[in-house]
């Protein structure tokens, strides 16, 4: 018997998970900077962001940030949108604010 195109959606919550664990560790991460930080001038907070490996791994928790709302989304979209047109319109809505976020804070990052 074949269940066509069926999924069990393991894949989806194993992703979901990592990239949970991947935020919630950059989280950890950006409130030890910031609490080795002695004051709060503007320049400190360039200098918070400024190095290599921060900007990287910044910038790929953001891209998992963005993977992660476009899933949700899907998850929201299929358990609670039915009609096609509206969820069509929906994902749509959600990948292209995912989209937005993801380039808005590329180029915070990298060229700010």
């Amino acid at each position: 018997m074949s269940l066509g195109n069926t999924r069990s959606g393991t894949r989806e919550w194993v992703f979901q998970r990592i990239t949970n664990l991947a935020i919630c560790l950059w989280g950890v991460v950006i409130i030890g900077l910031v609490l080795n930080v002695d004051t709060a001038t503007f320049a400190d907070w360039q200098n918070l962001f400024a190095p290599m490996w921060f900007k990287i791994y910044s910038s790929v928790t953001l891209l998992m940030v963005c993977l992660n709302s476009v899933l949700a989304g899907w998850q929201i979209g299929t358990d609670y949108i039915k009609p096609k047109g509206i969820n069509t319109l929906y994902m749509a809505v959600v990948k292209l604010g995912s989209v937005a976020y993801a380039a808005f804070g590329l180029y915070i990052l990298w060229w700010m």
